[in-house]
């Protein structure tokens, strides 16, 4: 009888130890640019990732998350692989516009080559409503740049 209140007891301990941590969602993420060089910082829970690079060691560019609403991105998540294998996962819209922004006036060629192979339907504008990947992209590059201002 002991040991089955002492098995509940612990149980109960872990479940209201991990309702804690749970409830604790301390996640940010945070890019930084300057001409070019980025500076990435992660933070989930108790980890912090923290790295730096530059846009031409950038690889692969590809959309995981992406939800379109009145032409403008609701959500945005982008994966970035670079040419060390490691994997940036962008989940804040505003840093993945930011680093769009920076790819547009630093590597052109690698801008193009983003949209070249991941523009929906292949970039035909006003099907089924839609503005092609470049156009949201091109105004949520305003957008940022008008509130910076």
């Amino acid at each position: 009888m002991d040991l089955f209140l002492r098995l509940i007891l612990i149980f109960l301990a872990y479940y209201l130890y991990m309702s804690y941590y749970k409830s604790m969602k301390i996640k940010s993420e945070k890019l930084e640019e300057m001409n070019g060089e980025f500076i990435f910082t992660y933070l989930s829970y108790v980890m912090k990732k923290e790295m730096y690079f530059d846009i031409h060691e950038v690889e692969n560019v590809g959309f995981s998350k992406m939800i379109i609403k009145n032409k403008e991105f609701t959500r945005l998540t982008l994966v970035i692989t670079l040419e060390n294998h490691d994997i940036i996962r962008i989940f804040n819209k505003r840093n993945a516009i930011i680093f769009f922004k920076s790819c547009k006036e630093n590597s052109p060629v690698l801008y193009e080559e983003i949209f070249a192979r991941s523009d929906i339907f292949g970039g035909m504008p006003g099907f089924f409503g839609l503005s092609s990947l470049r156009d949201i992209v091109e105004n949520e590059i305003k957008r940022l740049e008008e509130e910076e201002r």
